[in-house]
């Protein structure tokens, strides 16, 4: 079994722990009901972590922890393990401009570490001239599968047509 750091979990739902170093980080799920093009209603799941409560923490000066991969990379196993007809959205934030970089980094943790039962659908846009870096997580085996992908796109899409 690989090295992780001990979860407690809040009334909330929410996903706390402490790194060696000693930095607090939250993990946390939100949900939505999207549409589906055949007007069923799924409750898709927005998944966030950060560390000290922000998403935003000026230029990156720690050293890379392999057990916050394995850490998050657990949540999300255990989501799908109570979740196998759900999927995951996620957004990289910009504010620090390491979104991309997030982005890469999350990517291989997902081909990596991820069961291969789950597959990984990177999400790329546009919203006011700045690239937002996404994607979305589901299980290979979800029957939803199409149906939800087509209702997660369309809600990305009518969000950039929002501004």
């Amino acid at each position: 079994m690989l090295l992780r750091y001990n979860l407690s979990k809040t009334e909330q739902g929410v996903y706390q722990f402490t790194t060696d170093s000693g930095s607090d980080y939250t993990a946390f799920f939100t949900s939505y009901q999207l549409q589906d093009q055949e007007n069923n209603i799924h409750t898709v799941y927005s998944f966030g972590f950060d560390r000290s409560g922000k998403f935003n923490n000026g230029k990156f000066q720690h050293e890379y922890d392999e057990k916050i991969k394995n850490t998050i990379i657990y949540i999300i196993k255990d989501f799908f393990l109570k979740n196998d007809n759900k999927a995951l959205l996620y957004f990289c934030y910009s504010e620090d401009e390491n979104s991309r970089q997030r982005s890469i980094l999350f990517s291989k943790w997902c081909r990596d570490e991820a069961s291969s039962d789950i597959d990984h659908l990177r999400k790329t846009t546009v919203i006011n001239d700045e690239v937002l870096y996404g994607g979305i997580l589901l299980l290979k085996s979800n029957p939803l599968r199409e149906l939800l992908v087509n209702a997660i796109s369309n809600f990305i899409e009518e969000i950039v047509n929002l501004k």
